[in-house]
């Protein structure tokens, strides 16, 4: 009798084995399973966000990474799926408004002024809000932050959603929210990314996981994959990495802001009318590049920017050397 016999007859899983021969392996010509992220062009360069990965989100203060997060689900839940959200930062009473806000049209969007001053807060119509509860009721769920915020705590959450509710996609926000116990926070941060990607990979699911970026001596408007705060293996397991960037926040008399605007015009894009940019710093996907996205402050969400025409591009380029070289003409 075999060591899987026995396992069978004692009501075991088998073995698995140690190695299998190449023949073993069927060659498919079906897709790989993936979320899309409803931005087109990101979608494009990163073959959208495959099962059994992980991708790091990353960006200065404010520029608008739980925004996007917020996106992430909202596109994810409308493309069938069911997600599972760690919130470290927002209430509660203003995560389900920013989400409520950005799947309704504007029309469905309404102000209220705040006693006699001028300040006005938004709010989304009585009458959506049953179509609302429909679509998020029992497809999102939120990690109780009264729990301890340990991994442990959260993989068994993330286990328990994913095997009773069929949940694929997990959002993190953010990594630094995630307890840790020792004064060795580098080497327990590895072992919590450690953990993180083997869920990933064992229970084919893709975790967006945001990260903040290293504290530096002075503003940088462009990531690299260093500066991700942590340990270098949190990048390093990352399938995607994505830097956010607000341009509104940027000094355009600045070098750095003059670089960017002129990688954006060879993506396509006009920075004049770009509220924010990712910047896909490292994908398995089809390549690193740059996506424009246009912010509307109402409804909280970002859509993809238009790109120029070929005649706006050389119009662009013209003013752009023209300004430079001095010529008032």
């Amino acid at each position: 009798m075999t060591e899987n016999d026995k396992a069978e007859l004692l009501g075991k899983k088998p073995l698995p084995p140690l190695y299998y021969k190449f023949s073993d392996y069927k060659y498919s010509t079906e897709s790989k399973e993936r979320i899309l992220s409803g931005l087109d062009e990101l979608d494009y360069l990163t073959n959208g966000f495959e099962l059994g990965c992980i991708t790091i989100w990353t960006g200065q203060t404010n520029a608008g990474k739980t925004t996007v997060m917020t996106m992430l689900i909202k596109q994810t839940i409308l493309q069938g799926e069911r997600v599972f959200f760690f919130n470290g930062e927002q209430t509660k009473d203003d995560f389900k408004n920013n989400l409520y806000k950005q799947t309704v049209e504007r029309k469905n969007i309404y102000s209220k002024q705040y006693k006699q001053s001028r300040v006005f807060d938004y709010y989304v119509a009585d009458s959506e809000i049953p179509r609302l509860e429909k679509i998020y009721g029992e497809n999102l769920f939120i990690y109780n932050n009264e729990q301890k915020r340990t991994i442990g705590f959260l993989l068994q959450a993330m286990e328990e959603v994913r095997v009773k509710y069929k949940t694929r996609v997990f959002i993190l926000d953010n990594f630094m929210q995630i307890d840790t116990s020792t004064s060795d926070e580098y080497r327990e941060q590895k072992e919590i990314m450690e953990k993180l990607r083997t869920f990933a990979v064992n229970k084919n699911v893709h975790i967006h996981l945001v990260c903040h970026p290293r504290k530096m001596e002075k503003f940088q408007t462009r990531l690299t994959i260093y500066d991700v705060l942590g340990s270098s293996n949190l990048v390093n397991k990352a399938y995607n990495v994505i830097s956010i960037i607000r341009v509104d926040n940027l000094n355009k008399e600045t070098t750095e802001y003059e670089n960017l605007s002129k990688v954006m015009h060879k993506e396509g894009y006009n920075i004049e009318n770009t509220s924010t940019i990712l910047e896909i710093l490292k994908t398995k996907g089809l390549r690193c590049g740059f996506v424009g996205m246009v912010y509307d402050n109402t409804t909280k969400t970002f859509k993809q920017q238009t790109r120029m025409t070929d005649i706006e591009k050389e119009r662009t380029q013209y003013q752009q050397t023209s300004m430079k070289s001095g010529c008032p003409f």
